[in-house]
């Protein structure tokens, strides 16, 4: 489907639309697209949701909003070359149950993962991870098709404290994600 100019010129417009992860078409079901794009918006791995990182898959809509963009040495359009849909927010309806939120993000990554589909996720603190993991690794791993997922974390601090406990007592927190599924 051709765009007119003005739909095109509203495309340019940041601050015009429903707000979507790089301007991408919504969609619920990943199994229509060949990359999936999801916000996690989590904090209480750190405490509460009275942190910002619960945030930053709003914030990052609206930034990504005018960064649809061609690579600029390669020409590529990834636009073009896939279907990518921003498959909203993990729904975390027990936002300050750490416990329940990690379950919540883990069944929702299974979906995903039956599907079949690559995926991006924008969170979040770092307990999101770990959750992460475990959905995309279940079902035999069939979206790596039977390889183990591989994950380099580069960080200022280690997040595979075994040993400390999380002062509201989560068990999966942003300190201890590369620790619990282990």
């Amino acid at each position: 489907m051709t765009k007119s100019n003005d739909e095109l010129m509203m495309d340019t417009l940041y601050w015009w639309g429903i707000p979507t992860l790089f301007r991408c078409d919504h969609k619920l079901d990943p199994s229509e697209c060949d990359i999936a794009l999801v916000g996690v918006p989590h904090s209480t791995g750190n405490g509460t949701t009275e942190r910002d990182q619960h945030l930053g898959p709003r914030a990052v809509r609206h930034v990504s909003a005018g960064l649809r963009r061609v690579h600029f040495d390669m020409q590529i359009n990834p636009w073009e070359k896939k279907i990518i849909y921003d498959l909203g927010d993990v729904p975390l309806p027990e936002a300050n149950n750490n416990e329940q939120c990690i379950e919540d993000i883990t069944s929702f990554y299974k979906k995903i993962s039956e599907s079949k589909k690559s995926v991006v996720s924008i969170g979040g603190d770092h307990s999101i991870t770990g959750g992460i993991l475990q959905g995309l690794g279940s079902n035999n791993l069939s979206l790596t098709k039977g390889k183990k997922i591989s994950l380099l974390h580069i960080d200022a601090h280690t997040d595979t404290f075994s040993q400390l406990d999380h002062f509201l007592g989560a068990k999966k927190s942003a300190a201890h994600w590369g620790s619990y599924f282990s």
